[in-house]
């Protein structure tokens, strides 16, 4: 698994109270996987699985994994940031962040990436001061849960400007590009991969994924296309042979944030 110090593509929640799938998970080309204490546990079991995935990080060092913990709002939560005292839990994801003090929080227990998965109205709200706070790595967009709480119908486009929103508001603060909410269907490929396009096209760098089946796809669509690793590749030749006089490329003049995408694409490429 890559580290934090650059942006992951995919992410695959695992449930904790599911031991079994974390070896499935891990072997996956998810480039994070995220335990899940939240959305996926039932509540009758949520304390039987943060001791069960306690035992599980301490007896599994070699392996660095995120933890969703339950929400700042729930009787779980203090007994969750525990979790990150332990050293392979490599970032926390806090689901319903709704303020800057929410992260706080969590670092009053660890120096710790922290995931903000934004999904309320309020968090919206104050999502410019979220992404500004200690320690935030990137922020998540909650999408399903955000949209029941707003009461809205309909699917991508309906939530477009709210996206909108998450990519500028990451951008001032200097903060690695967002990560966009689940696609419920895992077994429409085709739907995977417009959603994912769509969050790549709007400057999302990567998407939460809840089943194994959606790593791949997402990995696929935010590797750079042969189109716009030809273009890149063109536009440093380009470069190179003008040595430092001004340049065009099929008519259009390239400038100094051109070049930086040339050479962002490559890279990733």
């Amino acid at each position: 698994m890559d580290h934090l110090n650059k942006p992951h593509h995919s992410y695959l929640f695992v449930p904790a109270n599911r031991i079994e799938r974390f070896e499935k998970a891990l072997n996956t080309a998810a480039n994070a996987v995220i335990i899940d204490l939240e959305d996926a546990v039932p509540v009758h079991l949520k304390v039987q699985a943060r001791e069960e995935l306690k035992q599980w990080l301490i007896n599994h060092p070699e392996h660095q994994v995120m933890i969703r913990i339950n929400s700042k709002q729930t009787e779980w939560f203090n007994d969750d940031i525990a979790l990150a005292q332990i050293e392979n839990v490599s970032a926390i994801v806090l689901p319903k962040t709704e303020t800057a003090d929410d992260i706080s929080t969590l670092q009053q227990v660890r120096n710790i990436a922290v995931y903000p998965l934004v999904e309320t109205p309020l968090g919206f709200a104050n999502i410019r001061e979220i992404a500004r706070a200690k320690n935030v790595q990137a922020l998540m967009f909650g999408s399903i849960d955000f949209q029941l709480e707003m009461e809205m119908q309909g699917g991508y486009y309906e939530l477009l400007s709210f996206r909108n929103e998450f990519v500028l508001a990451s951008k001032l603060a200097n903060i690695q590009p967002p990560v966009d909410g689940v696609t419920v269907d895992f077994k429409d490929e085709a739907l995977v991969t417009l959603e994912t396009q769509q969050a790549k096209n709007l400057g999302f760098a990567g998407k939460l994924c809840i089943h194994p089946a959606q790593v791949d796809i997402v990995n696929q669509v935010f590797q750079p296309s042969q189109a716009e690793i030809e273009w890149a590749t063109q536009v440093l030749a380009a470069v190179e042979q003008a040595q430092g006089q001004a340049v065009s490329l099929n008519g259009k003049m390239i400038d100094l944030p051109v070049i930086s995408q040339a050479k962002k694409i490559l890279a990733s490429a």
